[in-house]
């Protein structure tokens, strides 16, 4: 019983010890993972951290602000297009989108500044990496986001990179 209960206790504590992945080792094993599955002939070369920014509410906010502003302005290009053209049903619409989105943006813009910066939500970081395939090689870039878990979110946008990034090297 003794060299059973020692024998369990010497398993766990090797299971439990296992080496933790770095960080670039978790972003070389996801590229390649994503890379194989788009196109099993690309090889990836390497990846490297460029920037590593915590997310914070704070700047989730300054975020949201962003992307708010950078929609407001694309709606007041269709505004002025549909105004162009005459076109009521557009021009009301587009109207109405803008009313409600400046409320928005005032709203959001206000709240940055009670945004807590003491609580991770994760991390934003900066990828470079180098592709190749057909005797061709390419260097590109993406972001992603690692969650206070240490795991990987939002894939779709570091898909949309590497396919990008194949495409170009066919």
């Amino acid at each position: 019983m003794r060299k059973f209960t020692l024998a369990a206790f010497a398993l766990l504590f090797l299971t439990t010890c296992g080496h933790r992945k770095t960080l670039t080792e978790q972003l070389n094993t996801t590229f390649s993972d994503h890379l194989k599955r788009l196109d099993s002939s690309a090889t990836l070369d390497s990846v490297h951290v460029r920037w590593n920014v915590p997310v914070t509410q704070r700047f989730g906010r300054i975020f949201d602000d962003t992307i708010y502003v950078r929609e407001y302005t694309r709606i007041k290009a269709q505004l002025s297009k549909a105004q162009q053209k005459n076109d009521k049903d557009s021009i009301a619409f587009y109207q109405y989108e803008i009313g409600y989105m400046e409320k928005e943006i005032d709203s959001i813009s206000r709240s940055i500044g009670q945004g807590d910066t003491s609580r991770r939500f994760g991390y934003l970081i900066g990828c470079a990496y180098f592709i190749s395939k057909n005797d061709k090689s390419k260097m590109d870039s993406t972001m992603i986001f690692i969650d206070s878990t240490n795991t990987i979110r939002f894939t779709d946008y570091l898909d949309s990179a590497l396919r990008r990034s194949v495409r170009s090297l066919d």
